[in-house]
């Protein structure tokens, strides 16, 4: 039997792993996104892996391309390891295996030689996807937990970012998202009504409890753990975010809660704001025709912003070929793990 080829890109986090795969004719086959605690154990990525060569092994070539996030896990002694440990649970199957690197693209496993061309350089996949196609823009892949802003300046990526150190002084990463974010490092206090809400700096709440009792994200985005690890019901949420303020949640205190709530997400707005702004003076100052593209679960606070700001936004969705979805929805939210996939079969070609 003459198999066909499978491409998937695997977009592997700390505590998610995003997985894309797509068909020799470029329809997408699946799209995933999974919790994996990689900090704790690899066993559950391990057991993924399995998964998807034991239901597609035997009717396809497996042409598998690694990016990740994940190596900064504290289960590893540094980076380099994280990176080796990661892709050594690729060489245990029948399958071909590569890696995309900042400085090769698309890499055989075996022909890997510096883990600082992999290590945290998901964010990369998109500037190469982007930068033959938009001269001026701010991509910004707004997460669970962290965001991303990829800076394209006449067709090419003018990031100074190289890891996460580099990217967090540059500003070009920001360590905030829309779930796993802990709501006091988005804000010290609230003023409301003329007097001071403060936070209790412990992991009581995350800004997922926010957006979900705003209704800001939907069910099918809300991927991640709660901080209690009760359910995402609305009133476990108002309870998770009545603690962090010091008090019993009870009905009597709902629009308060919804009030402060409304508080911390213009906050959390400001906060990508301001980045963005500082972006936009220092790279983009009396450029008139500047996009903005937005992706990651997060993406319609983005487009909020942007209108706000009278900024022309894009859905990286609209950027890409309507022949590619297939019935999959938003494949911007796995954007890493779909343009590898893409750039993974254009290699083959």
């Amino acid at each position: 039997m003459n198999k066909k080829n499978l491409y998937i890109g695997w977009d592997i986090g700390g505590a998610h792993t995003k997985y894309t795969i797509l068909k020799d004719n470029s329809l997408v086959l699946s799209s995933k996104i999974l919790s994996l605690r990689l900090w704790e154990s690899l066993s559950p990525l391990k057991t993924v892996i399995d998964n998807v060569y034991n239901t597609y092994g035997q009717n396809f070539i497996i042409n598998n391309a690694i990016s990740m996030s994940g190596e900064m896990c504290d289960i590893f002694t540094n980076r380099k390891h994280g990176v080796e440990k990661i892709l050594s649970l690729f060489d245990r199957k029948k399958m071909n295996n590569s890696i995309y690197s900042s400085k090769d693209d698309i890499l055989p496993i075996s022909e890997y030689k510096n883990y600082k061309h992999i290590a945290s350089m998901n964010w990369h996949i998109v500037a190469k996807y982007l930068s033959p196609i938009k001269k001026y823009a701010i991509a910004i892949d707004l997460g669970s937990t962290t965001t991303d802003f990829i800076l394209l300046k006449n067709y090419r990526c003018i990031n100074k970012r190289v890891d996460d150190y580099t990217g967090l002084q540059s500003s070009e990463l920001l360590y905030t998202g829309v779930l796993r974010t802990p709501i006091f490092s988005v804000t010290k206090q609230i003023r409301f009504n003329a007097q001071t809400y403060s936070l209790i700096p412990e992991y009581y709440a995350t800004m997922g409890d926010i957006y979900r009792v705003l209704g800001v994200i939907s069910t099918k985005d809300d991927y991640s753990e709660t901080a209690d690890g009760r359910s995402k019901s609305e009133i476990n949420s108002l309870k998770r975010i009545s603690r962090i303020f010091g008090m019993d949640y009870t009905n009597k205190e709902k629009k308060l809660i919804i009030s402060l709530s409304k508080k911390i997400m213009t906050e959390h707005f400001n906060q990508i704001s301001y980045n963005i702004n500082y972006h936009i003076n220092k790279n983009f100052k009396n450029i008139k025709d500047l996009h903005f593209v937005g992706m990651g679960i997060g993406k319609t606070i983005i487009k909020k912003i942007c209108i706000k700001n009278k900024w022309h936004y894009t859905d990286l969705d609209k950027s890409l070929s309507n022949s590619f979805t297939n019935n999959i929805d938003d494949l911007s939210n796995t954007a890493p793990s779909f343009l590898l996939a893409l750039l993974l079969k254009k290699s083959y070609e």
